[in-house]
């Protein structure tokens, strides 16, 4: 039996891939900053560890065949040296001491959100990539200190579309929240038509395509994209959040996804004290949210600049060079995945119920 080492165990993939390679005959070490919310494989261990601790590695690489990166800082709006460290440094140290132990391979979890705006049309892994912020810049970072490095364990980079599923609290969370936020003004929601076209994935089918090209040798040293393939205006994404939730709605007689799009880059390439403005009213928002349905306050929904980047650019993520190995999402229709993690989310009342 091989060992393979999960790092950002508690997070919304890690989370998946923890059971998912234990299920495929994995010994499986599961490691984030401590042990809360990790879930002790039963064949294997539990390893916290702090990866911007260099002298934390060699432990936690120790006996491990291979390792399955999905640790990162995803606050966008952290300082630029902390998103570096713990993104593109780490990453690399990390690599070097997976090559120490013997290891073979290394999946890295990238992001697809490094594709230079390309419109509707659908993006490929040789596509343009442009440095939209630090934190896309670090991601970037991670990969091309990867791709530089000589020997060691064989290296696989896989960028996802925006990921939704249990645990998430990025760009899904500020989905979810959007419908009771604008419930507390009105009984009846504004329908959007319209907007950027997008591809998303369920976080399952992130860890099955991390497992799947880790087991695959014809991965090996080369970039994939992970994408559900249905490829949706953001207004009928909202739309069928509302029907998800129950929430009446109704449709606007003008196209909201248009100026929704406007208002997002406006904000976006705005002065920083308006950015904050929005994403402090979001919060503020949400915290009545959670009063008036005594939910757990577990999420945070943002709109920074990863949100309104996804609201006002087309981002439609091809991932036929993985589809051609074999691989296939499990969570094909976005509805079908979307409703379906929505009911996890009330069940463990991080959303309303209507």
């Amino acid at each position: 039996m091989k060992t393979v080492l999960v790092t950002g165990a508690a997070g919304t993939v890690g989370t998946y891939l923890v059971a998912l390679a234990e299920a495929a005959g994995w010994r499986v070490i599961a490691s984030d900053l401590t042990a809360r919310g990790v879930r002790t494989p039963v064949r294997g261990e539990v390893r916290p560890a702090d990866l911007t601790d260099a002298s934390a590695l060699p432990a936690l690489v120790r006996g491990c065949d291979a390792v399955l990166h999905t640790a990162a800082l995803l606050d966008v709006s952290a300082e630029p040296e902390a998103l570096r460290a713990v993104n593109a440094e780490a990453t690399e140290r990390l690599h070097a001491a997976a090559a120490e132990a013997g290891a073979g391979r290394f999946v890295h979890l990238s992001a697809a959100r490094l594709y230079a705006p390309a419109g509707a049309r659908p993006l490929r892994e040789d596509a343009p990539l442009a440095e939209r912020g630090p934190y896309a810049a670090s991601k970037r970072e991670a990969e091309e200190r990867l791709m530089a490095r000589r020997g060691g364990p064989a290296w696989t980079i896989v960028r996802p579309a925006p990921i939704y599923g249990r645990r998430g609290r990025h760009f899904a969370a500020s989905l979810l929240a959007l419908g009771p936020l604008l419930r507390l003004a009105t009984p009846v929601l504004p329908r959007p038509e319209g907007g950027p076209r997008g591809t998303m994935v369920h976080a399952e089918d992130v860890a099955r395509a991390m497992l799947f090209v880790l087991e695959n040798e014809a991965a090996a040293e080369r970039i994939f994209n992970v994408s559900d393939g249905d490829a949706l205006p953001l207004g009928e994404r909202l739309a069928l959040t509302f029907d998800a939730y129950g929430l009446a709605s109704t449709p606007v007689p003008v196209p909201v996804g248009p100026l929704l799009s406007r208002a997002a880059s406006l904000v976006e390439h705005g002065p920083r004290w308006l950015q904050r403005g929005v994403d402090r009213a979001g919060l503020t928002g949400w915290a009545a949210v959670v009063r008036r349905h005594d939910l757990k306050p577990a999420l945070r929904p943002r709109f920074d600049r990863e949100v309104l980047e996804l609201a006002h650019d087309d981002l439609v993520v091809d991932a036929s060079a993985l589809e051609a190995l074999g691989w296939a999402p499990r969570y094909a229709r976005f509805e079908a995945g979307w409703s379906a993690v929505l009911r996890i989310y009330q069940a463990e009342r991080w959303v309303p119920r209507y």
